[in-house]
């Protein structure tokens, strides 16, 4: 067999690999957020009115979720979670609190 038809069959298999590989990997990706995150601060002061100290968006169980603390009043933090995709909010949690505390709210 010709070199240039062997080499040639060999790089068309590798870059039809590569590119399976490619969509493959951009299918497992979730979906960017449709909450920005100045929204999700917005609905976390509506549940927990103080001053943000920290925000995160995190992968959680499967899904995006926004992690922000808030200092309230009071001197409490309090740790409220919000689904990046619809705006719900998932769970309020004070620190200190224990998963599951009557102090907490969670949804599911």
């Amino acid at each position: 067999m010709d070199k240039k038809l062997i080499c040639g069959t060999i790089a068309a298999g590798m870059l039809l690999a590569t590119s399976a590989i490619g969509a493959h990997s951009a299918q497992s990706v979730p979906a960017a957020a449709n909450l920005d995150m100045t929204k999700a601060i917005e609905i976390a002061l509506k549940e927990v009115p103080g001053t943000v100290q920290e925000t995160e968006l995190e992968q959680e169980d499967g899904k995006q979720v926004y992690e922000i603390e808030i200092l309230t009043a009071d001197g409490q933090e309090v740790e409220v979670e919000i689904d990046a995709q619809t705006g719900a909010v998932l769970e309020v949690e004070a620190d200190g609190d224990d998963d599951n505390d009557d102090g907490d709210r969670s949804a599911g």
